[in-house]
């Protein structure tokens, strides 16, 4: 036996325990607005920032000496005081930054919550609704995508396939399936007042959300409609289709990615994201992969196994997105030449 190769497996656990446990602790720095108080505040020492968020000394004091060990934020001995970088502001505090992470580090600690439940899915089968879930976890993943959706979907994703910016501004028929809390759809309704927007998801208090979003920023080139996936309307063909990390999440994905083909007009276009990881596990060893491989059993693949459902995965990869794709009658599959770290993305035609 080759003992470097046990030490190595023994610390890579002891690392992933102290990367679980500073996730739980990141998810309370972000509830309750500790990284927020520190981002542009100069150095503070630790009663300073617990007067500041109203909090208790001795915890928020330990939280940042956590914080400080998980080079989350900065620490200077001479003062003992506790620091913020713009750069570690820029993801931990900014949530309108490209590279905000509140929604991964709520979405990790909420899903953590799941263990007894899953480990009782693992037993007899079944799994966790997605109505069952956390009533955060739809928060948790606006939060999550929403970074992406601002900086890059109207311009740089859809930008992607040519032509299509200049059909979206000229007005067309948009549906947005899977829009959860309609980040993506109210996006797409400001970046092109003359195109028309239908949001659809399944899920009721996400949409409820979704029409109070659209509602606030004033838009009425959008609505949306609670269905499932497959449910698109008949009788109205979509110059486009988008659908955004959900696929995967689905009971029935192939009943929706052929009701996406029947809604498409002759010339429409489907572009559809997935997680930006390979079909085949053995090529996943990076710390993307390692996410979303540990991920799926936790959230993607139960909620779809809940309602004997495909059970997918988190991680189908080009190969799987391409199957299913000729599955439901698509005749022209392109991965578009986006470059992003989490995300894959195709453009599909009839």
């Amino acid at each position: 036996m080759n003992m470097d190769k046990v030490h190595e497996a023994a610390f890579r656990v002891i690392g992933d325990t102290a990367g679980a446990f500073t996730m739980t602790l990141g998810y309370i720095g972000d509830r309750l607005g500790l990284f927020k108080a520190m981002a542009g505040a100069g150095p503070l020492k630790s009663a300073a920032l617990a007067s500041k968020t109203q909090l208790n000394e001795r915890y928020v004091r330990e939280w940042l000496r956590a914080m400080v060990a998980a080079e989350y934020i900065d620490y200077d001995p001479a003062t003992d005081t506790y620091k913020m970088t713009e750069e570690q502001a820029f993801v931990l505090a900014n949530e309108d930054s490209p590279l905000f992470v509140g929604g991964a580090l709520q979405f990790t600690a909420l899903s953590i919550c799941n263990v007894q439940k899953i480990a009782e899915a693992f037993r007899k089968g079944g799994g966790i609704s997605y109505s069952e879930l956390d009533e955060e976890i739809p928060c948790a993943i606006e939060r999550l995508f929403r970074p992406g959706y601002i900086n890059f979907l109207s311009k740089d994703w859809l930008g992607a396939v040519p032509g299509l910016l200049a059909r979206l501004e000229a007005g067309a028929a948009i549906a947005d399936v899977g829009c959860g809390r309609g980040q993506s759809t109210v996006i797409m309704g400001k970046s092109f007042p003359k195109s028309t927007i239908l949001g659809i998801d399944y899920h009721k208090p996400s949409i409820e959300k979704a029409r109070k979003l659209a509602t606030n920023q004033g838009l009425r080139n959008v609505e949306f409609l609670q269905a499932a996936a497959h449910e698109i309307p008949a009788g109205k063909k979509f110059d486009l289709i988008c659908s955004f990390d959900c696929i995967h999440d689905m009971v029935d994905p192939k009943a929706t990615l052929k009701a996406i083909h029947g809604a498409m007009a002759d010339d429409g276009v489907y572009i559809w994201s997935e997680p930006n990881a390979s079909a085949h596990a053995h090529e996943n060893r990076n710390p993307v992969g390692k996410m979303f491989h540990s991920i799926s059993p936790m959230h993607c693949m139960t909620v779809s196994l809940a309602h004997n459902g495909a059970g997918l995965g988190t991680v189908i990869g080009e190969q799987g997105a391409r199957s299913l794709a000729k599955e439901a009658g698509f005749s022209r599959f392109e991965k578009l030449p986006i470059q992003h770290p989490l995300n894959q993305f195709f453009a599909l035609r009839k």
